[in-house]
């Protein structure tokens, strides 16, 4: 294929030819003129020869102008440049020797270079040739011969024809670009009419037959579309009838699309104008539920998310449940969510028909009779434990098989007969149970029918009748019922515990006993009264009396402590999902008048075994026991170690005491490393504890059992006195500006001379107020948002600093969090510890995101490895507190840290400094 530069150079190379043969000739002619008048003026040889060689190169020039255009005509891409190039630069130097004579001769040298200019337009190059030699060889002699042509005629005429040779040669190549851009726009303006010829013909014929096959197709597309359209019309009739809406995340902007908030959450016109936030819209005591299932969803440990709360209607008078169910469609790069899309309806009908479905259940299982079903060939289906108990036969013992042939009675036909023909049977008869036990059994059998009247199943009720048994277990009468929240009582729950020892099939790992006891309820009555506390402790039995199996038997068996029994039938799975629903169910916020209660509770464990029946009340105690010391919100099992702990926990309290009075109670110091300085400016006291005889006591072993027993509150003052005489002395020692954090137990919170003793502390230290930082944890202040706000307050009009420790373990809200004066959030080592290979932590960069548009400090705890540090410093976190920077140490060795660590010296040391 031709370049556009090879089309080009070959028509450059043309008109060369062609004018080249009009120089030529012209030359020759010049030549002959030149020649002649040699002749006649008897001027010198050289010169007639100058001009004879001349006209000789003109007659060749021509022959060879020829040969180069047929050349031309057979190779175009050929070039005759160098051949013309040569006999111009020949002529040219001829023309130079005729010009030295000057005269005639210097004027027609002249006129030769004005012909170039003419005729070699072309070929710039071929026009300078000429007309450099031409003007330029001549100027020394004519200079030495004192010519005046040389001035007057010779220079302006070979300089105006170079500029016209220059300008002729621009305005040739301009018009034979145009030449050739007019010849390749025509020739492809021919192609593509052709081309676009055949293409109509060849669309034509190809349209005549899409319009023959459309033809027969048209029918069959106007069918499909109708039913298309009919099937539209069907889907977004149920989409409509259904009650489904939409929601639509994008996680990376931020934004979510609701569709019909207006049906969901409220009339149209209390959402025009407003931006719509579910958060806004959500019961505050959903919403832990709601972020747990997203972030189980978000982390990847669920298939789909699903998440059910309740909304407050724009009336306020209302409620609505809500279900969400959704799942992440799209990840970034990174594999973390891009968005989510989910569905939203409407299941307060659900609800409530499940709330009805569980009190049926409650009252099938709590019935004091005997209560069973059976299908329409008389086997049974279920029952209750009454009917268990009655029996004496575990449920999986009589289910699929015909009730009459278990209960061997002899009026079993009778019964029979009589369902089948009255539906009904009401009676007294003998049964068998046991060992062959007859005994007598007040029966009531009805047949339940479907809307068309057919037989769906029947239901029964039985009494026993023997009379040593309504001794033994008699019905529970008032006496048998706790007076405040009318649960059973501690009589009635242990004449149900004795039952288990006459009944040995029935310890074959198959019920565990329970012991609940609220943890910090004291502080409820003594910050809020009786009253509240009553009111608490008949909600939870409310909540606790509404569980559906295995759960049963609820009752009160003092104060705050519960009892309960869960039939888990051998599965150990469903005991503890059993225990963890029972957790969950207890931390839910109560809303009690005018307060929002969170509360937790230590739960015992005892697993009804052969051996320990008689044990059984006082086994779950200890468990439960033990779940408090070990602070509370956990569950425990019984093992016989527990047996001997209370005596060593009286000793140990004991002991205590007499430490608190001895002043045996000292403070270590744990730094907390500037992440922006690089340096230590801060540390946190923390007790310990140097008994005389065994020496360090573990703060795990003592403090659990201080919290329990309000010793919490003498140590806790102890403490921060002692921590604020050291910050004053070392402020003394110029070390520095030196903060200290001093934590802050929940019965010091809850006592009403907590500012008092900060107070004393700080006057009697000298240290100034803004030196000292007063840890609480999130559980304590949640308990009472409103009074946690009162004392907060006072205690900040002191001066002093607040930091909420163990952030995002808790069940606080932003917006609780806005209200409450903190200066500082303690993130959870647990949530620390996610990136301890260097892995990213969302839950720790949320915080620290939200901490900085609220303008908080922020403190991570549990830095073990470089890699933490390094990410908290990439995050812009401000301190760093953990092994990594230093165990918790004495004084004089916290200040040795202090004088000498920096930044570099962490940065080269190794896993950690001590």
């Amino acid at each position: 294929m031709v370049t556009d530069s090879e089309t080009l150079h070959h028509r450059r190379a043309q008109i060369l030819l062609r004018n080249g043969r009009y120089f030529w000739w012209s030359t020759l002619l010049v030549s002959v003129a030149c020649g002649v008048f040699q002749l006649f003026n008897d001027l010198p040889q050289i010169g007639q020869w100058s001009a004879g060689a001349v006209s000789m190169l003109a007659l060749c020039a021509l022959r060879t102008n020829a040969y180069c255009q047929r050349r031309l005509n057979a190779a175009p891409l050929w070039s005759p440049v160098p051949i013309v190039t040569l006999l111009i630069s020949v002529n040219a130097l001829l023309w130079a020797a005729i010009a030295q004579q000057g005269g005639l001769c210097l004027t027609l040298a002249i006129a030769e270079g004005g012909l170039a200019s003419l005729f070699l337009y072309s070929h710039g190059r071929l026009v300078a040739i000429t007309d450099g030699a031409i003007g330029l060889v001549p100027i020394p002699f004519l200079f030495q011969a004192d010519d005046p042509l040389l001035i007057q005629v010779h220079l302006p005429l070979m300089a105006l024809f170079s500029l016209a040779a220059a300008l002729g040669h621009q305005l040739a190549m301009r018009n034979i670009r145009h030449e050739l851009e007019s010849q390749r726009l025509t020739q492809l303006l021919t192609d593509n009419q052709s081309d676009l010829l055949n293409r109509f013909n060849q669309r034509t014929h190809d349209i005549e037959q899409i319009n023959h096959r459309l033809s027969r197709e048209v029918q069959l597309r106007k069918e499909v579309n109708q039913a298309l359209t009919q099937s539209e019309a069907q889907l977004n009739l149920a989409m409509t009838a259904s009650g489904l809406g939409f929601w639509d995340w994008d996680l990376l902007l931020h934004r979510v699309y609701h569709s019909d908030t207006a049906q969901f959450f409220g009339n149209s016109d209390t959402l025009n104008g407003k931006e719509f936030v579910l958060t806004d819209y959500v019961l505050p005591e959903d919403m832990p539920l709601v972020r747990k299932a997203l972030k189980q969803h978000l982390r990847g440990e669920t298939d789909y998310y699903q998440a059910r709360y309740r909304v407050r209607l724009p009336n306020k008078r209302q409620q609505r449940w809500i279900e969400d169910i959704g799942k992440v469609t799209e990840r970034n790069q990174r594999g973390r969510p891009a968005r989510m899309i989910g569905t939203r309806r409407d299941i307060s009908q659900d609800m409530q028909l499940q709330e009805n479905l569980t009190l049926s259940s409650s009252l099938f299982n709590n019935s004091t009779e005997g209560v069973f079903m059976l299908d329409v060939q008389q086997r049974l289906r279920t029952c209750n434990r009454m009917f268990c108990q009655i029996f004496a036969q575990p449920q999986g013992n009589w289910v699929g098989r015909p009730l009459l042939h278990l209960i061997h009675t002899e009026q079993a036909q009778s019964i029979s007969r009589q369902l089948g023909s009255q539906g009904h049977y009401r009676g007294e008869i003998i049964a068998i149970r046991g060992q062959n036990q007859p005994f007598p059994l007040s029966i009531n059998l009805t047949a339940i029918r479907r809307a068309d009247a057919s037989l769906c199943h029947y239901l029964g009720i039985c009494r026993d009748l023997s009379a040593n048994q309504r001794t033994e277990n008699k019905s529970p009468d008032r006496t048998d019922f706790d007076s405040l929240t009318g649960l059973f009582n501690r009589d009635y729950f242990q004449r149900v515990l004795r039952r288990f020892q006459d009944h040995e099939h029935l310890l074959q790992d198959h019920y565990a006993v329970c012991v609940l006891n609220l943890d910090r309820f004291k502080s409820v009555n003594e910050s809020f009264g009786v009253e509240i506390g009553d009111q608490l402790l008949k909600d939870l039995a409310a909540r606790l009396n509404n569980f559906a199996e295995p759960i049963n038997q609820v009752a009160r068996l003092s104060s705050d402590e519960f009892a309960l029994i869960i039939e888990y039938q051998g599965n150990q799975d469903r005991l503890l999902t059993s225990l963890a629903d029972l957790q969950i169910a207890i931390t839910r916020p109560f809303l009690v008048p005018e307060h929002e209660l969170i509360v937790t509770a230590s739960i015992g464990v005892c697993i009804v075994e052969d051996g320990n029946v008689r044990q059984l009340l006082n086994h779950a105690i200890a468990a439960m026991n033990q779940a408090r010391y070990q602070g509370g919100n956990n569950a425990q099992f019984f093992h016989q170690r527990l047996a001997t702990q209370p005596v060593a926990r009286m000793q140990m309290e004991k002991a205590m005491r007499s430490a608190i009075t001895q002043n045996e109670f000292s403070v270590n110091y744990q730094p907390k490393l500037n992440l922006r300085t690089g340096r230590i400016d801060s540390v946190e006291a923390l007790a310990r504890w140097i008994h005389p005889e065994n020496g360090l006591i573990d703060p795990q072993d003592f403090i659990p059992l201080a919290e329990e027993t309000g010793l919490i509150a003498a140590i806790g003052e102890q403490v921060l006195n002692k921590a604020c005489l050291d910050a004053a002395e070392w402020r003394e020692q110029n070390l520095g500006e030196i903060s200290i954090s001093v934590n802050i137990s929940g019965h010091q919170v809850r006592r009403d001379d907590l500012y008092d003793v900060v107070h004393n502390a700080l006057c009697q230290s000298g240290l100034p107020a803004v030196y000292l930082e007063l840890e609480l944890t999130e559980s304590m202040l949640m308990e009472d948002i409103h009074h946690a706000q009162e004392f907060l307050n006072r205690l900040r009009s002191l001066g002093v600093r607040l930091a909420l420790d163990d952030f995002g373990t808790g069940y606080s809200s932003l917006s609780y969090l806005k209200r409450l004066p903190i200066d500082t959030l303690k993130i959870d080592k647990s949530f620390v510890a996610e990136a301890r290979q260097g892995a990213p932590s969302p839950i720790v960069e949320a915080i620290l995101a939200m901490a900085d548009s609220l303008k908080l400090k922020v403190v991570a705890e549990g830095v073990e490895t470089k890699e933490q540090l390094t990410y908290l410093e990439r995050l812009g976190c401000d301190y760093a507190q953990g092994y990594l920077i230093s165990h918790a140490l004495p004084t004089a060795e916290v200040l040795t840290l202090i004088r000498h660590t920096n930044l570099d010296t962490l940065s080269q040391a190794g896993d950690s400094l001590h």
